[in-house]
Parts: structure tokens; sequence; C-alpha cells
């Protein structure tokens, strides 16, 4: 299923490998030798180890892949192209893109076999997506459309926890189900007590 050959692998671009492997990892976990992720992506075992020198570096760079999407996939919050209620909703949708292709067996892999490496990249993600979300609140107080009364940084920190805290969650109990409706309801709630009064009705309308 993941046979990529040989040939294939060394004109494919780094990203392109990464994420075929990780996408193996997502169905089979981590718990695979190098020897069997050769296998599966169709290269010999010194090919794996002449771009890896071990399985751990291997899954730096596959969590550092990772990394990116998500930061790709929020970004958008803080987006000065569109306004500030509708970078919100991309970026938290944005999260909601990224938490739907993740897989229980991989992240259930990560935190039992790598714990620290998994803690790291969890509180650099939530801090990214912190930052995020606070620079599109304070865009928001000083045009108008959000509330002075809000306390950006601690808003924003209240977001990010309560979102990645019900990602973990469900994750752990291998439940993504409700995903689609936490997101839309994380959503519409926020926003609602984000809205400064004259704009709210605007945003019911």
């Amino acid at each position: 299923m993941y046979i990529w050959g040989t040939v294939h692998f060394f004109v494919m671009k780094e990203e392109e490998y990464i994420d075929a492997i990780i996408g193996i990892f997502k169905v089979e976990g981590i718990g695979l030798s190098m020897d069997a992720i050769a296998d599966r992506i169709g290269i010999t075992r010194k090919t794996l180890y002449n771009r890896f020198k071990s399985k751990d570096e291997l899954m730096e760079r596959c969590l550092d892949r990772l990394s990116s999407i998500f930061v790709k996939e929020i970004e958008c919050l803080a987006d000065e192209s569109v306004d500030v209620v509708q970078g919100f909703r991309n970026g938290i949708m944005g999260m909601w893109k990224f938490f739907c292709n993740s897989s229980h067996i991989f992240t259930h892999d990560m935190i039992t076999v790598y714990p620290s490496v998994a803690s790291r990249q969890q509180d650099t993600g939530r801090l990214w997506l912190n930052s995020k979300i606070r620079i599109n609140i304070e865009r928001g107080q000083a045009d108008g459309t959000y509330r002075k009364d809000i306390d950006p940084l601690l808003m924003s920190r209240y977001i990010g926890f309560s979102i990645f805290a019900f990602f973990h969650n469900e994750l752990k109990r291998g439940e993504t189900t409700d995903f689609d409706d936490y997101f839309k309801k994380v959503i519409d709630y926020n926003i609602h007590a984000l809205l400064a009064q004259k704009t709210e009705q605007c945003h019911s309308e």
C-alpha cells in the first residue's frame, strides 16, 4: 500500500518522503523497525540509513514536518487580508483539518515511546497557537470588532488550552467523531464572547 519505489524515493522532495513515512506510522504505529519502514516505501535499509542516522532522527524529522503543517494551518489567524472574525474561523478550522488528519495510533505511540519529544512538540504547538490567537484578538480590539475589556493574553491561553486538552483527550480514547461538531461550537462560542456589542448584531444576522 505504501510502496513508492527506490528511484521515485530519490527524486521526491524531502517533505514528500517524510509524508509517506508519517502515513505509514499513522496506520501501523511507530513500532516498525527501520527495516520494516524501508520495506514499506520500497527501498533498502542502507538507503534509509543514508537519509537518517537513526530511528530517533527519523522521528524528529517526522515531528518537525507535522509541526510545520500545523503552523501553516493556523497561520491564517493572523492574516490581515481578511477581517478578524473570518481569520479566527479560518484558523480554528485549520486546526480541525490538522486534527482530523491525525491518528490515535500515532499519537498514542509518540506519547508512550517518546514522551519528552511529544511533550516538547505539544508545548511548542500550543505556544504558537496562543500567539496567533493573541494577534487576532489584539487586531480585533484595535479595529473595534472585539471587546476591549478582554485580556488578549489570558483569552488566547484559554482558547488554546481548551482545544488542545479536548484533542488529546479524544485521541487518547481513540474517538475523533465529535471533532466536526466540537470545532464549530468552539468557533461560535468564542466569537460570541469576543465580539463587541455593536458588532455582535452584524455577525449574528
